[in-house]
């Protein structure tokens, strides 16, 4: 039996450049992993199985989970199963890459669990038929993305920060979160803000005051939720608050433990769920992942 942690995201820069011929988006974003994590549980048997709790109503061969072993079965022929368990704490559709996270931790887990001899370029070209957001997961810590997403260049760690997740209970649209942008295509001018962002973060060893996210110009006029949930975080002492990818989560960053775990017990609504967390360093994110 294996056990592994599948860890969240949160975005600290995100710039959506313009849409592309294909359809997609071109964006440059700024990932960074955080302790808020999923399990899954890898047991031997005949089969492929999957068994999901806390994620009611996803028929299991839409779960991501159950894409990433198929294929990496497929690519590498494996002929044994596997048992895996999924249990869920990131909220789902929260803009924290909980989806995501899985597929890759189901890639690196099965890789180990069914001791394959897989490199890392094998798993990178599954993670991006798999989603935009899970090449980086097989990353973690603080990494560049570009294209859609998926082209990944690891950053210097930032300093261990501790932060106040706030899913307010609301689900935005991924597709509608594009479209309220009213983007042309892509421009071919590289877009400064990323690159201005990034060395401000490295000059001033990790400064996290000019985090920014393209979405909230027009995510937080159509979510009243999430509004009040940026005005909560603000209002316990967070010294600045964002919205995670395309939302519904916010986050905010606390000078302690003490403080962000007090922020946390302070909860206003019973439809939000607040979690208490803590930046991942690379490092971290494998020791943990697997420890």
């Amino acid at each position: 039996m294996l056990k592994i942690r599948s860890f969240a995201k949160i975005n600290l820069a995100l710039a959506v450049l313009g849409q592309r011929l294909d359809g997609y988006h071109d964006i440059q974003t700024v990932f960074q992993t955080i302790d808020l994590c999923d399990e899954l549980e890898f047991r031997a048997s005949r089969q492929l199985e999957l068994c999901c709790e806390n994620l009611p109503g996803i028929d299991q061969r839409d779960n991501l989970v159950w894409k990433a072993a198929s294929r990496l079965a497929s690519s590498c022929g494996v002929k044994q199963g596997a048992s895996i368990t999924l249990r869920k704490k990131i909220p789902a559709g929260a803009g924290l890459g909980g989806g995501s996270s899985n597929a890759a931790a189901a890639l690196l887990g099965l890789r180990r669990f069914w001791n394959l001899d897989a490199a890392d370029s094998d798993l990178f070209s599954l993670a991006e038929e798999l989603g935009s957001d899970v090449p980086f997961f097989l990353n973690g810590g603080t990494a560049l993305g570009t294209g859609r997403g998926e082209k990944i260049e690891p950053l210097p760690d930032v300093p261990p920060n501790r932060l106040v997740v706030v899913f307010p209970g609301v689900h935005v649209s991924t597709a509608e979160a594009y479209r309220s942008l009213n983007l042309g295509l892509t421009s071919s001018a590289e877009d400064l803000k990323i690159q201005h962002f990034i060395g401000q973060m490295q000059a001033v060893n990790g400064s996290l005051t000019g985090i920014f996210n393209d979405f909230e110009a027009s995510i937080l006029a159509a979510y009243p939720p999430i509004v009040e949930a940026k005005a909560f975080l603000e209002k316990r002492g967070a010294a600045t608050t964002l919205l995670s990818g395309s939302g519904s989560s916010v986050f905010g960053f606390f000078s302690d433990e003490e403080s962000a775990v007090a922020a946390s017990r302070d909860v206003p609504r019973q439809d939000w769920r607040v979690f208490p967390a803590k930046t991942l360093s690379r490092a971290e994110y494998f020791q943990q992942m697997f420890g």
